[in-house]
């Protein structure tokens, strides 16, 4: 296989990968495709490559000493589950930053596509709960069938997709698909889903791009950010006393407050430094005696089941690569930061089987770290 073929064929499989999140509904059946057409594949190509040159940059070695670190935790479980887990998780990184077509993660036409993906998925859903009957207009769709099943993990996607593509509908002036998606977007997050946490994101994504727009162009952007906090406002105003505008700002915090006192509270009596370990499940409750599934919090998820040291390293391996995304002026970095706000709400164990937090956390670190690497290869003088 020349380079250009399989460049071509991680790229394919990388999509299809993505794509199950939302085309089935198999846990099993995305596990499996990671791993017989990316994870094998992609440890051989890497092998043969003997790293594609990864490994002279800061943020691989970051994710290599973050990876090691989980050894620890690993030792100290019965059975090999969790080294797998560490296994298929860094090759997620490695693979998705070294093997695809370099420019592919930065079309515009791919981010686009991406959100308008979610977006459909997200509709599609929602007018079969209403139009069967199974959920009434105006109430919570709380579940979708594919993979991507939990509503407020697609709302953190559909506002991280919304985030990545706002660069390309800017730089090639597409005002009025800027303007519907994000329409589309907020409708989504705060009258289908009714997600606080994807609301929360999204006005932390369109701030900081608004922010960032004024910035470079202050006349034009400053106007358009005028319009739109009036427009949100008179909204609000017409729509104050709709029952399910009601209904979402009177669950109040959802119990996040007691999930992170009750979380935190085991992880120090298990220890700061090594948590409780990686199959560790609390037997507190949340008021009215509801179980606690996960902490709901990926920061807090990190010290809980791997350990102090481990957010000791994520952290500043989180800091770096949104810096080099700023540095780079690299999209993906803003659908990092929204994911990482997003998921101290409802974040859980990042270093696992492919799930959600794939798609939120390890995709966009992973490109970011891909960009860096095609950077340097740029840069490096040619051959005489």
């Amino acid at each position: 296989m020349t380079s250009q073929s399989y460049h071509r064929y991680f790229t394919y499989a990388l999509v299809a990968f993505i794509l199950s999140f939302v085309l089935q509904g198999s846990a099993k059946w995305t596990n499996n495709l990671y791993y017989a057409f990316v994870a094998l594949p992609g440890l051989v190509a890497l092998i043969r490559c003997r790293g594609a040159g990864l490994f002279s940059q800061p943020i691989a070695i970051g994710w290599l000493v973050l990876l090691a670190w989980c050894l620890v935790p690993a030792a100290r479980e019965e059975g090999t589950q969790f080294y797998k887990h560490i296994l298929y998780t860094g090759l997620f990184v490695f693979i998705v930053a070294s093997l695809p077509e370099r420019d592919f993660f930065y079309r515009g036409g791919v981010a686009r596509a991406l959100f308008w993906l979610i977006a459909l998925y997200t509709y599609a859903c929602a007018a079969y709960a209403y139009l069967s009957g199974h959920i009434p207009f105006g109430s919570r769709v709380d579940i979708l069938p594919a993979r991507m099943e939990n509503v407020i993990y697609t709302s953190i996607w559909l506002m991280c997709a919304l985030g990545l593509a706002l660069p390309t509908w800017t730089r090639e002036r597409r005002y009025v698909e800027m303007a519907l998606a994000g329409l589309l977007a907020f409708v989504a997050v705060a009258f289908v889903l009714q997600t606080r946490t994807g609301i929360v994101g999204g006005l932390f994504i369109v701030g900081l791009w608004s922010l960032y727009s004024i910035y470079r162009y202050p006349r034009i952007a400053s106007a358009i950010v005028t319009v739109l906090v009036l427009g949100t406002g008179v909204a609000l105003w017409a729509m104050w006393n709709e029952p399910w505008l009601t209904s979402l700002i009177g669950r109040g915090d959802s119990y996040r407050m007691d999930l992170f006192r009750i979380m935190t509270g085991e992880w120090a009596h298990c220890g700061w430094a090594l948590g409780c370990g990686v199959n560790f499940h609390t037997t507190q409750t949340l008021p009215g005696g509801i179980p606690i599934p996960h902490p709901h919090n990926i920061f807090v998820a990190f010290g809980l089941y791997t350990g102090g040291v481990s957010l000791l390293i994520f952290l500043p391996l989180m800091i770096a690569t949104l810096w080099q995304a700023w540095r780079q002026r690299d999209p993906w970095g803003l659908y990092l930061a929204g994911a990482l706000l997003m998921l101290n709400f409802d974040g859980s164990k990042l270093v696992g089987n492919p799930d959600e937090l794939w798609v939120l956390v390890l995709l966009p670190a992973a490109v970011i770290l891909g960009g860096a690497l095609h950077q340097r290869i740029k840069a490096l003088p040619a051959p005489r």
